[in-house]
């Protein structure tokens, strides 16, 4: 049988890193699309040195967290109940993160109306 700490280790490695991955992969592509720079440098060493170790962080210990309180909870399953409740905090926060870094308000960008992707869905908001 598997240590649970290590199983949960390993999920949140996985998981949190994964949605990570995902999160800096929209961004970069939103970034590139609408022509944002940072101080004139380019967006992949901002995004190398700040957006990877924050949203490592950010969806590691969103994971963790949620995770262990949905099983501690009323109602709370072994496994599956805590893992998708985990993956929605996830997802709500890395749009979250998306809307504020992916689509910078300060960015002066004529070619994406609203700062916001053309390629991005209308039905998600940013």
């Amino acid at each position: 049988m598997a240590n649970p700490a290590k199983v949960l280790s390993f999920l949140t490695l996985v998981v949190g890193g994964g949605a990570a991955v995902g999160l800096l992969t929209v961004t970069r592509r939103a970034w590139d699309t609408c022509n944002v720079q940072i101080n004139d440098v380019g967006n992949g060493v901002t995004l190398l040195f700040v957006g990877v170790p924050v949203a490592m962080v950010v969806n590691m210990v969103l994971f963790n967290v949620v995770f262990q309180l949905s099983q501690k909870g009323k109602g709370g399953g072994k496994f599956f109940k805590p893992l998708l409740a985990a993956l929605i905090a996830i997802t709500i926060a890395d749009l979250a993160l998306f809307s504020w870094a992916g689509t910078p308000a300060w960015s002066v960008a004529p070619i994406c109306p609203g700062n916001v992707p053309p390629w991005w869905p209308t039905y998600l908001p940013t």
